[in-house]
């Protein structure tokens, strides 16, 4: 059995365990449930990323009483700051910050909640945005910000929740989803997850952060930053996050513009993509 069957395989098992708790013991098992949906796993670092992040200044900022890995290239001109996505880490932006600095421009890459260097065990988006909002207050005023999925709908959400003094003038949002709700069903439907057993998890969802799934919705937050000069980019054939998500997003955000690519996948590392970053960074029109 290969290794992708048999990760699948064991999602659903667990997800058949759950279904079956969930008779006995809800509120247990919407603990149980959520413990596991904010578990990353911990991506090794490449060489080649490895050697990149090692030519950072790098520091640790406390936020919300956790220890946060911040990398930091150039230290004069306008500044970027680089949110990654789920399992990832700062490694990720290897080829987009050194054009920027190249450029003139100052770096900033954070690991996220549970990533990299950074503290923690459980992540979710909302923590996520908090750290980014922080770091909008702390290192501001931020030029430009650029965040790949989760780390796209967090940035969103730091900009949507924040001052509007402390908005950046550009957002870069790489294969991001629409509706924190997205997520959980996609990650219902992939393990076989049964409703009463979603019942206990957004239950639990609401008793941590007192306001349902529903609440943080990525789309209504977008309409609220018509002073954001925004690029999406999205991969038509991205099976992570559906190219419909940044469609929502792009209708729902004032002048926001949408770039569909065709075969970059959902990471959007390749050429093609860290140029239309790295030129809308530095003021490039698209067409």
């Amino acid at each position: 059995m290969s290794a992708a069957k048999n990760k699948n395989r064991m999602a659903h098992l667990l997800g058949q365990s759950m279904n079956t708790l969930v008779r006995i013991a809800p509120k247990l098992t919407g603990r149980i449930a959520f413990a596991l949906f904010c578990t990353p796993r911990q991506k090794s670092v490449k060489p080649e990323e490895a050697a990149f992040l090692a030519t950072a200044d790098l520091h640790t900022e406390q936020i919300a009483g956790q220890d946060f890995a911040v990398y930091h290239w150039g230290f004069k001109g306008p500044i970027v700051l680089l949110a990654h996505g789920w399992e990832s880490h700062a490694g990720r932006w290897r080829k987009f910050a050194p054009p920027l600095v190249q450029a003139g421009y100052q770096v900033i890459a954070v690991d996220a909640p549970a990533h990299g260097r950074s503290s923690g065990k459980r992540f979710t988006m909302i923590h996520y945005a908090e750290v980014l909002r922080a770091l909008l207050q702390r290192y501001g005023p931020i030029e430009t910000i650029v965040g790949h999925s989760v780390g796209g709908a967090a940035s969103i959400w730091a900009m949507g929740t924040a001052a509007p003094a402390l908005r950046p003038k550009k957002a870069v949002i790489l294969a991001a989803f629409a509706e924190l709700n997205t997520i959980f069903t996609e990650a219902q439907e992939k393990v076989g997850i049964s409703e009463p057993t979603m019942r206990s998890l957004y239950k639990q969802f609401e008793r941590l952060f007192g306001h349902p799934v529903s609440h943080y919705s990525l789309r209504r937050a977008a309409k609220q930053l018509d002073q954001v000069k925004a690029l999406l980019i999205h991969d038509r054939q991205d099976h992570v996050t559906g190219f419909f998500n940044s469609q929502q997003l792009a209708e729902a955000w004032p002048g926001a513009q949408l770039v569909a690519t065709e075969g970059l996948g959902h990471g959007l590392t390749a050429p093609a993509a860290v140029e239309m970053v790295v030129d809308f960074v530095l003021d490039a029109v698209y067409q």
